[in-house]
């Protein structure tokens, strides 16, 4: 019924709207000119707005810029871009005609003032009381990527961006201000253009962004209500607002090489036969090559065949981009046109994605209406074969004998091993495809009520359709490996928003200003998922194309529906533009939740003063600006899935008598809970920003406590139930943190030279405050109650992976790596020689790890583990500076990570199979203290795994760009307005404390990091 009135309301403004565009249009006129900077050079983005109208276009990269139906009468034009201070001139604006601004931006530290996103709408910066970061077009640019989130990696403080994965096309994991949620999702919700994101942000074109806007607390975020817990990152696309007066041709295209690094050097074949010769000694055994390696090795060993298997997979990946781009203006409507290719192959064999985007925008003014429509069309393919594990299947090879055999072909199992597969195989007969196609829309209409009151509408549909294809040939990964299986799985979610909101910014006499916004919303969401499966496909051709031909054949479906319908209503008052307070509140109504407990409310309150504008801090001259802000509100984390307050059922089978039927019986893990809800963050916030030496040095400080209830938890049930577990809202975690940011002009044009510094520093203590649980027994001091099941213990951070152990049993890395908590005994050292007779009251002996006896009862036992640390660092941080003279421009952006402790799970197996790194290990004659004596045979060593923790700590070149810009004269030989060329190096150095893999991403699997060198270039004609 809801819907039908919104959609009867945006009727009758159609239908209303024309006449009223006409009775307008013979009283207004236009505004354009043209922004440059200092040195009269045309400053591309600037954003350009007619004070007191809803107004505003961005410069085109030629600097200029048109503001079409402006009301007749005298306007003030405010021309702003994040680096440059504001500039502003008076205008009389004659109907018909077109009056001309231009405008000269002189460079500033990070500008205090001007218009920021902050979600349904723009604020002025002096009013915001919430903690808002802006990342610029500019920035973004200097990084050319795949992700734009990866662009803005440590250039904003609290804010976490950590590589998902190191293949082509992998994406990036976001957390803003710590991890609040044990078991759901932590990551920050994306909205693009006003229209939350169903598919993440990987599928835009970084060269179509204008702003990233990131929303970190609860006056912020809180418009969002039970989708604002985890922060909000606001995207603003370029639209149809950008362009001057005429028609423009934009090109920018680049060429990227990139090589892996942080690879472990593998042992050689001589190097592994004195590591085994060493354990045979070591267990009495005798030693000679014909008794310790297998009959193929000795074969490879007499004959001289060795082979560095990651050499043989890795390759020199290339990145290509090609951005075209058309925009201009035609009397009151603005259009956008844009493509892009997007191609990388990556550092390994089999490893390759392309990506081809379009996008459309368009923009119309007709009198008291404006019209606007945003479309995004994405297809990409990601092939990686056997993914993260051909790096892993090169490891495991002990580097005897040749990948071919005698007649060119690929050898199964070079070094006899069974389970360790050559890597060119599974490239040869491993099918791994993800095909992806999206649609992605905002559209909307604005239709002016009164002078500063404002109705608007917006729209967004998000539809995305994704297919994985998987082929496994036959023996492409080990013997008796099933002949020929595949797999085909794909899933189509459409998302729509449809958003009313009626907004209000109006000044009340000279002393009062009120910006309102009242916003009735609905978003239904529609998924469907296939999977089907089949084995012993008939021939390699098939691939997962023809699984019917198959054997086994399965299928499964699937369908999910949800609906969020939303009230909110947010009013910021200021006083003498001085005195600010805000209030918001979001109701939500969701689906997933039982009747009776389906709406949840979510309030939030700040204020801010214009400290620096009081007379009495007059008398401080180098002052130029100083605002004290506070907020305290709730949001929550929609986590709860589709019907899963509705428990579920179980399919099997029910025998009567000699006869067998499918059933249903409950789910013994998932009964029914109608009274589970959202997990709730309570968020204070308290925030300083000040501009010193005339804003030549600026900068921001946030405190900021979260304290996050109703945690979803499994709760253990007894038996008589007939349940054994039930999700319930028990469990709290707190995230307390400081964050500061700092800008500064530290030279402004002397010699031409102009240098600027940007400099962000975050510290988050992330802890559990309450469990489920209130065990005591067993738990470490000072972190009980624990759940040592899961690894969870009260007063440390969150820990994921549902064990304390690193690896599973498999030896594979289990849980989040960004989000573990170590718990394991200590070691100390290795036995040596002299330690014999206590050794052997621990049943050790000299040569074998040594692990501490904590409470010192003379055994090892669970009783002696401790807490090891943590994945989550003590703080962050990040340094860019910027150096301009004439054309040239060189910019270097240093990132630094400190204070936490990863797994290394590349530490020395030393157990006599599969590869091993080339390291030092204990012997009579050179008794190591670092690693204990080999093994044979296979043989994992005892409490070998103590050895992995390590201090991540590290810091790192993140990029380094030099440009220069053409002159026009130059320029204008190719028949270019702007031309420009650039170099960029990514990642070329890296400060840790060992040697090999990259500890960012907090574990040593997967494939590696890369470094990479780009030269492109963008011109404008």
């Amino acid at each position: 019924m809801r819907d039908m009135r919104l959609w009867r309301l945006q009727l009758a403004l159609m239908l209303a709207v024309p006449a009223a565009g006409r009775l307008q249009a013979q009283e207004t006129g236009q505004v354009a000119g043209t922004v440059t900077n200092e040195q009269g050079q045309p400053v591309a983005t600037a954003s350009v707005v007619v004070q007191g109208t809803r107004l505003a276009v961005v410069t085109g990269l030629d600097g200029k810029y048109l503001i079409p139906e402006v009301p007749a009468g005298t306007r003030t034009v405010v021309a702003r871009l994040i680096g440059f201070g504001v500039a502003t001139q008076v205008v009389t604006v004659t109907a018909g005609q077109s009056v001309v601004a231009d405008f000269r931006l002189s460079v500033k530290a990070v500008e205090l003032q001007g218009p920021v996103v902050v979600g349904y709408g723009t604020q002025e910066r002096r009013t915001v009381t919430g903690a808002v970061s802006t990342v610029q077009a500019a920035q973004i640019a200097e990084l050319p990527t795949s992700n734009a989130l990866k662009a803005i990696q440590g250039r904003v403080p609290g804010v976490d961006i950590v590589n998902a994965g190191n293949k082509p096309g992998d994406s990036v994991s976001i957390v803003i201000r710590g991890n609040r949620s044990i078991t759901a999702n932590n990551n920050a919700l994306i909205v693009v253009d006003g229209v939350p994101s169903a598919g993440g942000i990987g599928d835009f074109n970084a060269n179509d962004i204008v702003s990233i806007d990131i929303l970190k607390d609860a006056a912020a975020t809180a418009i969002y209500g039970s989708r604002g817990a985890n922060g909000v990152v606001l995207i603003t696309t370029k639209g149809a607002g950008t362009g001057g007066v005429k028609t423009q041709f934009t090109a920018d295209a680049y060429v990227i090489g990139q090589r892996p690094y942080g690879l472990p050097t593998m042992m050689n074949p001589q190097q592994y036969l004195e590591m085994l010769q060493a354990a045979a000694r070591y267990a009495g055994s005798p030693d000679d090559p014909s008794t310790v390696l297998s009959a193929q090795q000795l074969a490879a060993y007499t004959a001289g065949q060795a082979t560095d298997w990651q050499k043989l997979i890795e390759r020199t990946g290339q990145q290509r981009s090609v951005h075209i781009g058309m925009n201009g203006i035609s009397e009151n409507t603005r259009f956008n046109l844009s493509g892009n290719y997007f191609d990388q192959t990556g550092t390994a064999v089999g490893f390759d994605f392309n990506r081809l985007t379009g996008n459309a925008s368009v923009d119309h003014v007709q009198g008291r209406l404006r019209l606007g429509l945003t479309a995004s069309y994405v297809h990409s393919l990601q092939a990686t074969a056997l993914g993260d594990g051909l790096w892993g299947a090169a490891r495991q090879q002990t580097g005897f004998g040749s990948p071919y055999d005698a007649n060119g072909l690929i050898v199964a199992h070079p070094d006899g091993d069974a389970l360790a597969f050559n890597p060119l195989k599974a490239v040869q007969g491993v099918r791994n495809d993800v095909t992806r196609d999206r649609f992605f829309a905002s559209a909307f209409g604005t239709f002016q009520l009164l002078d500063g009151v404002n109705l608007r509408v917006n729209f967004g549909p998000d539809y995305t359709h994704q297919s994985t294809g998987h082929y496994e040939g036959a023996d492409a990964i080990f013997p008796g490996h099933t002949d020929r299986e595949a797999s085909y799985n794909q899933f189509a979610n459409l998302q729509y928003t449809l958003d009313a909101m009626l907004e209000v910014h109006r000044d009340i006499g000279k002393v009062h200003h009120v910006d309102a916004t009242l916003l009735y919303g609905i978003q239904k969401f529609r998924g469907s998922a296939a999977n089907e499966s089949a084995v012993l496909i008939p021939y390699d051709e098939a691939l997962y194309y023809s699984l019917g031909q198959g054997q086994q054949y399965l299928l499964t479906t699937a369908l999910t529906e949800t609906a969020l319908e939303s009230y909110m209503g947010r009013v910021v008052y200021t006083l003498r533009d001085r005195y600010t307070v805000s209030a918001t509140v979001r109701r939500d109504g969701a689906s997933q939740l039982a009747p009776g407990h389906k709406w949840v409310t979510f309030p939030t309150v700040g204020l801010a003063w214009q400290l620096g504008d009081e007379p009495f801090m007059r008398r401080f001259a180098f002052l130029k600006a100083l605002k004290l802000r506070g907020s305290y509100g709730v949001t929550g984390n929609s986590s709860i899935n589709a019907y899963q307050t509705q428990g579920a059922l179980l399919r099997i089978p029910y025998n009567f008598g000699s006869t067998t039927a499918p059933g249903y019986a409950p789910n013994g893990n998932n009964p029914a809970n109608p009274n589970l809800s959202w997990e709730k963050t309570a968020q204070a916030d308290l925030g300083v920003e000040f501009g010193v030496l005339d804003s030549r040095i600026t900068g921001t400080v946030d405190w900021y406590r979260q304290n996050t209830s109703d945690l979803l938890l499994q709760r253990t049930l007894p038996q008589t139930s007939g349940y054994s577990q039930a999700l319930q809202n028990i469990g709290k975690t707190r995230n307390t943190g400081v964050e500061i940011a700092l800008s500064s002009i530290n030279v402004n044009n002397e010699h031409g030279i102009r240098w600027q510094t940007a400099i962000s520093w975050a510290h988050n203590h992330n802890e559990i405050v309450a469990l489920a649980v209130s065990d005591t027994a067993g738990c470490p001091a000072g972190a009980s109650p624990c759940d040592l099941n899961n690894g969870w213990f009260v007063g440390q951070p969150i820990n994921t992976g549902s064990q304390t152990a690193p690896l599973n049993s498999n030896g594979g890395f289990v849980g989040n790596p960004q989000q573990r908590v170590w718990y394991d005994y200590k070691f100390v050292g290795i036995w040596q020689q002299s330690d014999s007779a206590e050794a052997a009251r621990y049943g050790a002996k000299p040569g074998q790890i040594r692990v501490a006896d904590i409470n010192g009862d003379g055994l090892i036992n669970a009783k002696d583990m401790v807490l090891q640390g943590n994945t989550y660092p003590k703080w962050t941080a990040s340094i860019y500076n910027k150096v301009t003279w004439k054309s040239f421009d060189l910019s270097v952006l240093a990132a630094f990570r400190w204070g936490y402790t990863i797994f290394n799970t590349y530490i020395p197996a030393l157990f006599g199979r599969f590869g091993n790194i080339v390291t030092d290990y204990w012997t009579p004659s050179t008794p190591s203290n670092a690693n204990p004596a080999p093994n044979l045979n296979g043989i994992p060593l005892n409490y070998g795994n103590t050895r992995g923790y390590v201090d991540g700590s590290h810091w790192r070149i993140r990029n380094i760009q030099l440009g220069y810009t053409l002159p026009p004269s130059l320029a204008g030989r190719f028949r270019a307005t702007r031309a420009r060329v650039y170099a960029t190096a990514n990642e070329p150095f890296v400060s840790y404390k060992y040697d090999y893999f990259d500890p960012e991403s907090g574990w040593a699997g997967g494939s590696p990091v890369y470094r990479s060198l780009l030269i492109g270039a963008n011109v404008t004609f």
